[in-house]
C-alpha cells in the first residue's frame, strides 16, 4: 500500500514539473519579445531622432532658397532641393543611400505638402526623411526592417523692402508729385558733408582730410563709423579676387548702394535701367518742362574750372544666389558713366562737355542719343549701347561709357538679381581706395530704377519688384500747403506680426521750416483729410531715440526723445503711442543744429508690429511729412530687424 502511494506521489510531482517547464518557456518567449520590443523601439527612437534631427537641417539649409530655387523632381532640380540634400547627407541622411540594406529617401515639398500654385508658401519648405531600422531580437518573431519616417518645415522671414511698389524705384521728373511718386534715389559725392542727408557715400571716417577747390574749402566729413551692410571690408560682399577673376572693376571696399531686382518665372526676359544715369548738374534743368529738377547743381560748380568735383557713376549687377550671403553672388555686368558738363539755353540742351576727357560732344547721333537716353533718359546698364555713345575727334575715339563687362544673353532670365550703385571721383577712380582719386566731389546725385521687358516698357507683371538693399537715401523736393504727404519707405510682410522692427532715418527734416514727420501703419488707411488716423500706435508706445551720428549707438533710456517736443529739456516718452516727432524747431535746441534738430543724426523709431497685423495696403509703410512748403529734404533710411530671419515651424 506505501508502495503504491510514493508512486502516485513521484508521478504528481513529475507532472507538476512538467507544467513549470512550460509556463517557464512561455513567460521567456514573453520576455524576449517585451526585451526585444524595448531594444528595437530604441534603436527606432534613435534612428527617429537622427531622420529628424537631418530633416530640420535639411528644411533650414533649403529654404533661404525659396521660392526660384524650388525644383521639386530631385536633389538636382533646383539650389533649395540641392541644399537640402546636402544638409541631410552630412548628418548621415544621404538621398539614395543604403542603410540596414534599403534605401534612403529624402522628400523636399512646398509647404503646406500636397499644395499647388498660389495655395503654396513662398516662404516655407518642407523636408521629409525616410530610413529603415533593422529588427534585432524581433527578428526572431519574424519581424523585418520597419521605416522611420520623420519631417519638418522651416520658414523665413522675407527680407524687407525698401522703397515703393512695383518695378520702379524713384520717380521721373514729369512723374515726380504726381500717383505717389515722390522722392528721387540719392547718392552724395566724397566731398560732401554727412549733413547733406546720406549716411553712408560721403568719406565719413577720415577727418582730417581736406580739399581746396576753386578757393572753397570742404572739409569735416564727420567722425561717423557708419558704413554699408554690403562692403568688401565687412567682409560681407563679393572679394576683390571674385571681381577680378570675372572682369569686373574692383568696388569702393566701403560699399554704394545696394538694389534688388526680382524678375518672376513669367517674364522671360527683363531689363535693369537707370534713369538719369550721368552725373549731369545743369542748374535745375528740366528737359520735361515739369515743376521739379534733380537738384544736381551745386553753387561751386561753374563750367569746367571745377572738373574734379563731378563725380562717374559706376553700375555693377549681379546675379544673387543666396538672398542671406551675398558673398555668393555672380557679377554679370559693369558699367561707367562719364559725368557731363550739360549747358542749356531756351529749353534746350545745347553744349555736352563729357568732363573725364574734356572733350565736347559733337552735334549728331552721339549727341542725340545722349541727350534722349542718357541726360535725364533711361539706359539699359546690363546691356549699355556703347556703339551708340562713341565719337571720333582728331582720329581719336571718345565714349562716355566705359564698358568692364555685360550680359552675354542681353537680358535677365526669372531669379534674383542685385545692382549696385557707387560714386566715383571725376576719373572713375575710387576715393578712399585710390591714391589718385579725388576726394573733392561734391555731386548730389538723382538718379530712378526700373525692371523693364523686351520693347523697353516697364514691366506691369505684379512679381516684378525693384528695392533698396539694406539702405536708401532719398530726396523729396515736393511743394505741401500744410496737410503734408506720404512717402512709401518700406514693405513688411505679415509674417512680421508681433515682432519688433528697428526703423532708422538720418538727418531727416531739412525743411526749414515747421514739420512733423510720422509712420503710418498700412492696416488703417483713413487718411484723408487729416494723417492722424494712419499713424502707428500700440499699447506701450513706441520708443523714439536720438542716435546722434552712429547708426550703432545703444538706444539706451537717456536718448529718449520726447514725441511730443524733440526739443524739451526733459527727453521722455510723451503718453501719446503716436510714432510722431517734430523735426524742426524756431529756437535753439542743446546739442542740436538750429533749426533743424536731427541734421547729420540718426533717428531710430522702435516699431512694435501688433500681433494682430494683417499687412494691408500691401505691406507698404509710409513716412508721413507735416509740412507747409516744400520739402527739399535729402535723408537716409534703414529697417531691420535684429533676430535670427529662419526658423523652423
Amino acid at each position: 500500500m506505501s508502495v503504491q502511494n510514493a508512486g502516485v506521489a513521484r508521478r504528481g510531482r513529475r507532472a507538476a514539473k512538467g507544467q513549470v517547464m512550460a509556463i517557464f518557456a512561455l513567460i521567456a518567449v514573453l520576455l524576449f519579445a517585451v526585451t526585444g520590443l524595448a531594444v528595437d523601439a530604441g534603436l527606432s527612437y534613435l534612428s527617429y531622432n537622427g531622420a529628424e534631427r537631418a530633416a530640420a537641417a535639411g528644411a533650414l539649409a533649403g529654404v533661404p532658397y525659396m521660392p526660384g530655387g524650388f525644383g521639386g523632381t530631385g536633389c538636382a532640380s533646383g539650389a533649395a532641393d540641392a541644399a537640402v540634400c546636402a544638409a541631410t547627407a552630412r548628418d548621415g541622411f544621404a538621398n539614395g543611400s543604403i542603410i540596414n540594406g534599403l534605401p534612403v529617401s529624402v522628400t523636399v515639398s512646398r509647404y503646406p505638402v500636397g499644395c499647388t500654385g498660389s495655395a503654396c508658401s513662398a516662404n516655407k519648405l518642407n523636408v521629409t526623411v525616410k530610413a529603415y531600422v533593422q529588427s534585432t531580437f524581433l527578428r526572431i518573431l519574424g519581424f523585418g526592417a520597419h521605416p522611420v519616417t520623420a519631417s519638418d518645415t522651416a520658414f523665413y522671414l522675407p527680407p524687407i523692402a525698401l522703397g515703393q511698389p512695383g518695378a520702379q524705384l524713384g520717380s521721373t521728373e514729369s512723374a515726380l508729385g504726381t500717383g505717389g511718386n515722390y522722392y528721387f534715389l540719392r547718392s552724395e559725392g566724397y566731398g560732401n558733408d554727412r549733413s547733406e542727408g546720406d549716411a553712408y557715400d560721403p568719406n565719413n571716417v577720415n577727418t582730417t582730410a581736406a580739399c581746396t577747390v576753386g578757393g572753397e574749402t570742404t572739409a569735416g566729413y564727420g567722425t561717423s563709423t557708419d558704413v554699408h551692410a554690403l562692403s568688401a571690408n565687412l567682409g560681407s560682399d563679393v572679394t576683390d579676387a571674385t571681381l577680378t577673376v570675372a572682369g569686373v572693376n574692383v568696388l569702393p571696399e566701403r560699399g554704394g548702394y545696394n538694389f534688388s531686382v526680382a524678375v518672376p518665372s513669367t517674364v522671360p526676359a527683363g531689363y535693369v535701367q537707370v534713369y538719369n544715369p550721368a552725373f549731369a548738374p545743369d542748374n535745375g534743368f528740366n528737359p520735361s518742362g515739369g515743376s521739379y529738377n534733380m537738384h544736381e547743381q551745386d553753387t561751386s560748380f561753374t563750367g569746367n574750372s571745377y572738373t574734379d568735383q563731378y563725380s562717374a557713376m559706376e553700375y555693377t549687377l549681379f546675379k544673387v544666389n543666396d538672398i542671406f550671403d551675398h558673398t555668393k553672388d555672380t557679377p554679370l555686368s559693369q558699367v561707367i558713366v562719364d559725368p557731363l558738363n550739360v549747358t542749356t539755353s531756351g529749353g534746350a540742351v545745347t553744349s555736352i562737355v563729357d568732363v573725364r576727357n574734356g572733350k565736347t560732344i559733337p552735334a549728331g547721333a552721339v549727341f542725340n542719343y545722349v541727350v534722349n537716353n542718357i541726360y535725364h533718359g533711361w539706359m539699359d546698364v546690363g546691356t549699355p549701347p556703347v556703339n551708340s555713345t562713341k565719337w571720333t575727334v582728331g582720329g581719336i575715339t571718345y565714349n562716355v561709357l566705359h564698358v568692364a563687362k555685360s550680359l552675354v544673353a542681353g537680358s535677365l532670365a526669372p531669379g534674383s538679381y542685385r545692382l549696385r550703385v557707387d560714386m566715383l571721383d571725376w576719373q572713375g577712380l575710387r576715393p578712399g581706395d585710390d591714391a589718385a582719386a579725388s576726394p573733392c566731389s561734391r555731386a548730389h546725385k538723382g538718379y530712378s530704377l526700373q525692371l523693364a521687358v523686351a520693347g523697353g516698357a516697364q514691366c506691369a507683371d505684379p512679381g516684378c519688384q525693384v528695392s533698396a538693399l539694406n539702405e536708401l537715401a532719398v530726396y523729396t523736393p515736393i511743394s505741401s500747403s500744410g496737410s503734408g504727404f506720404s512717402v512709401p519707405l518700406f514693405n513688411l510682410p505679415n509674417d512680421y506680426a508681433g515682432q519688433t522692427i528697428n526703423f532708422y532715418i538720418y538727418d531727416v527734416g531739412d525743411v526749414g521750416g515747421s514739420n512733423q514727420i510720422s509712420i503710418l501703419n498700412p492696416d488703417t488707411q483713413s487718411c484723408s483729410p487729416n494723417p492722424a488716423p494712419c499713424l502707428l500706435t500700440a499699447s506701450s508706445g513706441v520708443p523714439v531715440f536720438d542716435l546722434g551720428i552712429n547708426r550703432n549707438t545703444p538706444p539706451t533710456p537717456s536718448l529718449a526723445v520726447n514725441t511730443v517736443d524733440s526739443c524739451a529739456s526733459t527727453p521722455v516718452q510723451p503718453v501719446t503711442t503716436q510714432a510722431l516727432i517734430n523735426t524742426d524747431e524756431t529756437n535753439s535746441c542743446a546739442g542740436h543744429a538750429s533749426p533743424n534738430i536731427f541734421n547729420g543724426r540718426w533717428v531710430l523709431f522702435q516699431l512694435q508690429i501688433p500681433s494682430n497685423y494683417a499687412a494691408g495696403n500691401g505691406g507698404w509703410w509710409n513716412l508721413h511729412y507735416t509740412v507747409n512748403g516744400t520739402a527739399t529734404d535729402t535723408f537716409t533710411v534703414v529697417v531691420n530687424y535684429a533676430s535670427t530671419p529662419v526658423h523652423l515651424l
